[in-house]
């Protein structure tokens, strides 16, 4: 793990720093009323996720001295992101639990520790961004304790482990996102290849940024300090061979012992329905749009930004928790170990070589959702 502290941006115009303030504002009003629905289904298709408002926060945690405002207005963009996250977590929460009644008194008193929990979440800043404290987890944590950005983004991973995956003892083990979808029509959940498009730009732009550019690092340094580069034809045919070995070691081994196992501790299987009606029809150039962006978009964020700071474990987890609102236990085990994988992939190779096992993981998956209504 890198223990540098990464290069520095030189200080900018007055008018510049408004501007980049500013247009993180702006990003972060956009994805809160996208969140919120405000806008309509496409936005939020387009901009509901969490891309946008860390986008906001990337750009502005860059922003170099001298610049107490960009620090003051990176707090708060931090804890807008963690109380919108707190916020949908809560919501499916009560969906699943009262039918999305959050006055029926059994409910409140149901996830009444899971609110409590995201509270105690939410404080987390409140002591890692303090300075004795940054000092004294750095002495083993590889960040350093003056680099306000380094500790921005250990909440950010922490909020984005925990939350999603607190909700799972709340819910006997089934995805927190079944409840809602079991209310949505086909029509609501039809697939929109141009949401995938959006995003994968989303979470590319997100990476650049994240990693300094164009404030301190300029495209060829970006790509590096991601660990995208061409691996060259021999380790690019090595990974569209591991993915097809992953496809083969997930169906076979992790899965079914997976099963097993929650199944003797008395956790019931997700419904098969669910998942056909949230991932919807699949033809081949969808599975081929969905394993681009899956492969490139996450592998960018979780083992090119994110690996190379905290750690392959962390990163690993992190990657397992985003899959934490659609899937079960089963699946969330599956999704740790596949990132665990891509996490060896990245220090054997690159983030480019992870991105090919990862899209050609997907590929395999989706492809097999869109021939199976061919087969006898």
């Amino acid at each position: 793990m890198s223990q540098d502290a990464g290069p520095e941006a030189r200080p900018l115009p007055p008018a510049a720093y408004g501007a980049v303030i500013g247009g993180a504002t702006a990003l972060l009003v956009l994805w809160g009323l996208a969140l919120g629905g405000a806008l309509g289904r496409d936005a939020t298709q387009y901009a509901g996720d969490a891309a946008p408002g860390l986008l906001a926060l990337a750009a502005v945690g860059w922003l170099p001295p001298p610049a107490p405002l960009a620090r003051a207005v990176a707090v708060v963009i931090l804890y807008l992101l963690g109380l919108g996250l707190a916020a949908v977590t809560l919501g499916l929460a009560t969906t699943a639990v009262g039918g999305g009644d959050g006055a029926d008194p059994a409910a409140a008193a149901a996830i009444a520790p899971l609110t409590l929990g995201l509270l105690v979440l939410l404080l987390a800043p409140a002591l890692l961004l303090r300075e004795p404290v940054r000092r004294a987890l750095a002495r083993w944590l590889p960040l350093q304790p003056d680099v306000f950005r380094h500790w921005v983004g250990l909440v950010v991973l922490l909020w984005f482990t925990a939350m999603p995956l607190a909700l799972l003892p709340f819910l006997g083990g089934q995805p927190p996102l079944s409840a809602v979808v079991e209310r949505l029509s086909e029509d609501e959940l039809a697939y929109s290849p141009w949401a995938d498009v959006v995003g994968l730009l989303w979470m590319v732009v997100l990476g650049l940024v994240a990693v300094g550019f164009p404030l301190a690092r300029r495209g060829g340094a970006a790509l590096a300090r991601l660990g995208v580069a061409w691996p060259g034809w021999r380790r690019a045919a090595q990974g569209a061979g591991l993915s097809l070995l992953l496809v083969v070691l997930v169906l076979a081994v992790v899965a079914p012992l997976t099963d097993a196992a929650l199944s003797a501790l008395g956790v019931p299987p997700t419904s098969g329905t669910y998942f056909e009606k949230l991932i919807g029809p699949v033809d081949v150039g969808g599975a081929v749009l969905r394993a681009v962006k899956a492969g490139v978009g996450e592998e960018l964020v979780w083992r090119g930004l994110v690996q190379p700071r905290y750690g392959l474990v962390p990163a690993a987890l992190g990657f397992a928790a985003m899959h934490g609102f659609q899937y079960g236990p089963g699946g969330l085990v599956v999704v740790l170990v596949v990132g665990l994988c891509l996490g060896l992939v990245r220090r054997w190779s690159n983030t480019t070589t992870a991105a090919i096992v990862h899209g050609g993981y997907d590929f395999w998956l989706f492809l097999t959702l869109a021939l199976a209504p061919l087969l006898p």
